[in-house]
């Protein structure tokens, strides 16, 4: 799957001209409306806002929080773990 955005005035599929990283989280695109009549350009911003599968390299620094099901299943392998032990 490739992420895509509309133009958010004629709804047609715009084109990503640039990115800029703005953090380790954050990347500012540029995009462009392809449609001749529109023309628009603008800019949007891409963010990771949770975890959903912790990496096996975890960046020293990052704090990108778990998602709620995958904080609660943490958990319960954790309780597990201690009542094991």
């Amino acid at each position: 799957m490739r992420f895509s955005i509309d133009c958010p005035h004629c709804d047609t599929r715009a084109i990503a001209r640039s990115s800029h990283k703005l953090s380790d989280t954050m990347r500012e695109i540029t995009f462009a409306c392809p449609n001749v009549e529109c023309g628009h350009t603008f800019v949007a911003n891409l963010e990771a806002v949770r975890t959903l599968s912790p990496s096996g390299m975890p960046k020293n620094g990052l704090n990108l929080p778990l998602s709620q099901h995958v904080a609660e299943r943490v958990m319960r392998q954790m309780q597990l773990q201690l009542s094991l032990a």
